[in-house]
């Protein structure tokens, strides 16, 4: 029987993003990335081919899109299984063959995560100098419940100052926090204020104890680095599998930065701000090689699905309580 809506149990959400945003260095061309869990690549896959809600692959092209990302076939399918379970992932049975799709509730928070590395990213808003600053108070006992909150706020584009104070230039993510705040059960314990800063102390200070702007830019540079300019319009180098591996593992990359970086406004940043170049190369080669990395998958995915019959039976996997 076909099962509802997942209701996102406590961890869900930040092993979800601590996954779309792990990783050192990836490394295409079949080795998997040090660091990078099986389930952190599929999450970017997922994340990258699978959002559209009419995007579906059969459990051969995933274990092939997998392996051409260094995951062996083991580790594949029991992070297949373990995200199924989770509630992340619905399948449907045709014949022997199963076939995935994302779940509601994970289309949502995908799509979200879309929308911030490919939008609000990619053209961020002006600022007229107002921060939002939330006072929290979480009892150092829960230790977990801490944790769930520091990664929630950060994927938002909160820093902290300590003591349980968080800022973002980002006045207008008051509704974000709520929701997360609404999540965790902390609503009661949160006060929210807006505005400036004022004539003690600055914004550079702020800003250099609330996010490391050095390790940033270190990382930025070994980025740029490592994935060189895109060939001229209409020129895309390597074959399809190589496409697709080199994509996907720049994405991978690409989205650690997400916990990291709250993409400041230009009046915070240093001068020659080594993100917006990396910004600049990674949208670049994004919009060169998005279309020929998921022209591959579907030439997979198709070749995969040939001879299945066209009955089919729901077999999506019970939901259980988190991702670990």
């Amino acid at each position: 029987m076909p099962v509802g809506s997942p209701r996102y149990a406590p961890g869900r959400v930040e092993a979800a993003a601590g996954a779309l945003a792990a990783g050192p260095p990836a490394v295409a061309g079949g080795e998997q990335p040090r660091g990078a869990s099986a389930r952190s690549i599929l999450f970017t896959v997922l994340g990258e081919y699978l959002r559209e809600p009419d995007r579906q692959a059969w459990t051969a092209t995933l274990l092939a899109a997998l392996g051409e990302l260094g995951v062996g076939e083991s580790a594949a399918r029991q992070s297949l299984t373990r995200t199924a379970r989770a509630g992340w992932l619905r399948s449907t049975r045709y014949g022997r063959r199963i076939r995935w799709r994302l779940s509601p509730a994970a289309l949502g928070h995908l799509g979200e995560s879309a929308d911030e590395v490919y939008r609000r990213r990619r053209d961020p808003p002006a600022w007229d100098g107002t921060w939002l600053v939330l006072m929290t108070s979480v009892p150092e006992s829960r230790r977990e419940l801490r944790h769930r909150l520091r990664t929630r706020l950060r994927w938002i584009g909160f820093g902290p100052l300590g003591q349980g104070v968080w800022l973002t230039p980002r006045a207008d993510a008051e509704p974000l926090a709520r929701r997360v705040l609404a999540e965790l059960g902390l609503t009661a314990n949160v006060v929210s204020v807006l505005g400036r800063i004022g004539g003690l102390g600055s914004e550079y200070e702020v800003v250099n104890r609330a996010w490391d702007l050095a390790g940033l830019a270190r990382d930025y540079n070994a980025f740029v680095a490592e994935f060189p300019e895109p060939a001229p319009e209409g020129r895309v180098p390597g074959a399809g599998r190589s496409v697709f591996a080199e994509h996907t593992m720049m994405v991978q990359r690409w989205r650690e930065f997400a916990l990291r970086d709250p993409v400041l406004p230009a009046e915070l940043l240093p001068p020659r701000w080594a993100g917006h170049v990396a910004a600049r190369r990674f949208y670049q080669r994004h919009d060169a090689l998005y279309r020929p990395a998921l022209h591959w998958l579907e030439q997979v995915d198709r070749a995969a699905g040939r001879g299945a019959p066209a009955s089919m039976v729901d077999v999506s996997l019970p939901v259980v309580t988190d991702l670990s």
